[in-house]
């Protein structure tokens, strides 16, 4: 009786263990995990656009930089900054550089690899600068539209221009199209500056 007795007790044991079921200190790790995901990923999921327009924020200050850099090294050419919107929801930014700006040859484009991928997002973007000559250029980019800047070899922003031909080298901008004001870009996150001097930064133009 004794050796039954042991046999069920040991089964009773078993098959008590196998039903006990989470505790409550799992339950709470699980809901702490829960809600981490829930903070971090789902914003992300649901607001794909301000990330899109925070990487095209991104990609254009960090392609200034660049082509200001560029600028100085390239003491014996004009180098230009395109943004261009081939469609609706593709931005795409280039560095071009020309030798010779009378010898009818369009520029050559020398983006490196980072600069040649497509930037995706249907984002509004603005733009308004003074120039010299008088009143300014402003406007909205859209479909098909671009916007070039031309650097001289101080790494100076000396020219801006939009709607530019670029297989057509009479069109880039040149001093006729010479500005006296710093280049404001908006979004709808807020305002980011290039200024005469070549240097941009995160906020509105001082």
């Amino acid at each position: 009786m004794s050796g039954e007795h042991l046999s069920s007790s040991v089964k009773y044991s078993c098959s008590q263990s196998r039903q006990r079921g989470f505790t409550l200190v799992e339950i709470i790790v699980v809901i702490i995990l829960l809600g981490v995901l829930s903070a971090v990923a789902i914003p992300r999921i649901g607001n794909v656009s301000s990330y899109q327009e925070s990487s095209l924020r991104s990609s254009i200050l960090g392609a200034l930089r660049l082509a200001q850099k560029t600028a100085l090294a390239q003491h014996a050419s004009s180098v230009y900054w395109v943004l261009e919107r081939p469609s609706l929801d593709e931005w795409q930014i280039s560095l071009v550089i020309d030798a010779d700006t009378n010898d009818g040859i369009p520029p050559v484009d020398i983006s490196p690899p980072q600069l040649q991928t497509s930037i995706p997002g249907d984002i509004s973007l603005s733009y308004s600068v003074s120039l010299d000559a008088g009143g300014s250029l402003a406007g909205s980019l859209s479909t098909g539209d671009n916007l070039v800047i031309l650097y001289n070899q101080l790494g100076d922003m000396i020219s801006v221009k939009n709607g530019v031909a670029l297989t057509s080298e009479s069109s880039f901008p040149n001093v006729a199209n010479s500005v006296d004001s710093s280049l404001q870009f908006s979004d709808r996150s807020g305002d980011f500056c290039l200024s005469l001097t070549g240097y941009n930064y995160a906020s509105t133009c001082r």
